[in-house]
């Protein structure tokens, strides 16, 4: 699978797409795959703050 990630450059107000290819395993989860992305490029940021149990509680 190839995966494109929209960039955005404020400095140079510039956007770009970074492709990224990864072999998907059938137990992969989506969050530690791109966990597993961002290991190949430490200048990616994500927050994960719905895998922290953080979240308020909905009604």
């Amino acid at each position: 699978m190839h995966f494109s990630i929209y960039r955005y450059n404020a400095e140079r107000d510039e956007a770009l797409h970074a492709g990224f290819p990864y072999r998907l395993e059938p137990a992969d989860r989506m969050l530690l795959t791109i966990l597993r992305i961002k290991g190949q490029d430490d200048s990616l940021t994500i927050r994960k703050s719905c895998r922290e149990g953080g979240a308020a509680p909905t009604r």
